[in-house]
């Protein structure tokens, strides 16, 4: 869970935030992101944070493990993913945590590969080839 020189790693009590350069068309790495969370298991769910209900991308029901949380955010040229995992049943997380330290190691460390692989899934989109438009010289 160390920063990849491709991305950066930040922790917070509660949060984990990667930031992602990315350079490919933006849909296209949405499109290869979200096939990504798919295939990992997770899907879109509704999720309230201090009062605002926003997507996020969930996997699981606190039944056998902790549930895992990612939510996206795309900048120009950046994709932040922020990641978590609570402990609860279903919609009731009773707290969340970051994916650093060593209480829940095994569904933090699980999760992180998957924050890993979508990192990877965003960065696969090929570079949007720049097309500038350079004026003829008139025609005599």
């Amino acid at each position: 869970m160390q920063n990849n020189p491709t991305y950066s790693i930040s922790h917070t009590k509660i949060r984990t935030f990667v930031q992602v350069p990315i350079y490919g068309d933006p849909n296209a790495v949405d499109a290869a992101v979200r096939a990504c969370l798919a295939n990992e298991g997770f899907h879109p769910t509704k999720h309230t944070e201090m009062g605002r209900d926003e997507v996020v991308w969930k996997k699981g029901t606190g039944l056998a493990s902790a549930m895992k949380f990612m939510k996206l955010l795309y900048q120009p040229n950046l994709l932040v993913i922020t990641a978590w995992i609570s402990s609860g049943l279903g919609p009731v997380g009773l707290f969340d945590m970051s994916l650093d330290g060593g209480y829940a190691f095994v569904p933090k460390k699980s999760c992180m590969k998957s924050v890993e692989r979508v990192a990877q899934a965003a960065q696969s989109v090929p570079p949007m080839m720049q097309q500038n438009y350079v004026p003829q010289p008139p025609q005599q």
